[in-house]
């Protein structure tokens, strides 16, 4: 019974070390990009691409409106392939969280963007990640 039982720590003693490697099963190239709200970098927020198949990437934007983004590990890109995109930047993104007059639990942060690009079902942001390219995406985001 010891031995079987130590035969499965050690399996998934295996498994969690394995799994921790930062690669997955999908090939990722380098993604950069930046994203301008009426027509100047946006200084805070962060946005996702979805794939088709496979894990989404995610990025903070930084203060010049930049991203880099990471899938598996911390700036590897995306999974090669069409994606859909969405930005979010909030009040509490931007330090100015709202105020709080319940005293029970935080009110929701107000999107200081379109509501539309905050979700993949309306952004209508897409972005193609090609392997071997520059993959450098440039998102303007309009009333």
């Amino acid at each position: 019974m010891r031995i079987i039982q130590a035969t499965i720590g050690m399996l998934c003693l295996a498994l969690l070390v394995g799994g921790c490697s930062g690669g997955g099963p999908f090939d990722t190239a380098p993604v950069t990009g930046k994203v301008l709200y009426k027509g100047k970098p946006l200084s805070y927020g962060s946005i996702n691409f979805r794939p088709k198949a496979g894990s989404p990437a995610f990025a903070k934007i930084g203060s010049d409106g930049t991203f880099s983004l990471s899938t598996y590990g911390d700036n590897d890109g995306a999974i090669v392939g069409p994606h859909d995109v969405l930005i979010k930047a909030t009040e509490v993104d931007a330090g100015k969280a709202p105020v709080n007059e319940s005293g029970i639990e935080n009110p929701v942060s107000k999107s200081v963007i379109p509501k539309k690009y905050t979700s993949f079902a309306t952004s209508g942001l897409t972005a193609e990640v090609v392997a071997g390219s520059e993959n450098d995406f440039v998102f303007e985001l309009e009333e």
